[in-house]
């Protein structure tokens, strides 16, 4: 039987043969992501090891400069070279962008992912579907729109967990007095922004909702002293597999007055929607 001290010297020994050069690490899969008329994409975390793993000082500390594979709802995917995260700054230090080596204007929604994750086709569908109109009609008057003004913006359709059904991602809103990717401070009567996710259970379509927002039927008041209701836009910002499970994400966007979120979440028709990474700024 090997000493202790003859344990503890193979360990080290072993310790360096691993940390060695030419010996691979966990991988680390970044996923960054880029809103419409944005310059610089958004650190939103990895996938490392087993876990997720949030965009913060530590992880951008670990990346360089890098090549990323650039994804978005239509269109091929690119390859594109990025520089190393820094931080934002004040009054969003812990938040981190990456600047891009060959700056082009954003003009949809981009994922950056260190390898290709998109394992089945996303396709774009018509803004015109009478049946997808329906479902955004009826979930507005649910929430007490009582004659809402439809207006899909997207309507998504892809197979999210590889089972060989697809599900459907709608996206509806209407913000009078939106100012490009940032709805106004409160909305007026008849504003909203929806967020779908259609799918079956059962052999029956089944509404998730993925964010969800309506104005107040009442104008807001600012001299009554109630609180403000904060106007939210949720958009659809990319499917996409981040952790190479076989089964894709759905990436979602928030925006407020002054301020802005991503996030990706994992979804199975057992298991729901669940929060994985989440980033943003605002004041």
């Amino acid at each position: 039987m090997a000493s202790p001290l003859l344990r503890r010297a193979a360990k080290v020994l072993l310790a360096g043969v691993l940390a060695a050069p030419g010996h691979a690490a966990t991988p680390l899969n970044p996923v960054l992501v880029r809103a419409p008329g944005e310059g610089l994409p958004y650190l939103l975390g990895a996938w490392q090891g087993g876990r997720w793993r949030p965009g913060d000082a530590a992880l951008a500390r670990e990346l360089g400069a890098a090549t990323y594979t650039r994804g978005t709802l239509s269109g091929p995917p690119a390859r594109v070279p990025l520089g190393a995260p820094a931080s934002m700054g004040d009054p969003c230090e812990p938040v981190f962008q990456a600047p891009l080596a060959a700056p082009r204007d954003a003009r949809t929604f981009e994922v950056y992912t260190a390898t290709p994750q998109w394992p089945r086709p996303v396709t774009a569908l018509p803004l015109t579907s009478a049946a997808y109109r329906e479902v955004v009609r009826q979930e507005l008057v649910r929430r007490g729109v009582r004659a809402p003004v439809v207006t899909l913006t997207a309507v998504i359709r892809t197979d999210l967990d590889g089972n060989g059904t697809q599900e459907v991602i709608v996206e509806a809103g209407r913000y009078r007095g939106r100012s490009g990717n940032f709805p106004p401070p409160t909305g007026q009567p008849g504003d909203y922004s929806l967020l779908l996710l259609r799918h079956v259970v059962g052999g029956r379509a089944v509404t998730t909702v993925l964010g969800a927002h309506v104005a107040p039927a009442t104008p807001w008041d600012p001299g009554s002293g109630d609180a403000m209701p904060l106007a939210v836009l949720s958009r659809l910002a990319g499917v996409a597999d981040l952790n190479g499970d076989g089964r894709m994400e759905v990436l979602t966007s928030g925006t407020y007055y002054e301020g802005e979120a991503f996030a990706a979440h994992e979804w199975t028709p057992a298991g729901g929607l669940k929060l994985r990474l989440e980033t943003g700024c605002g004041v």
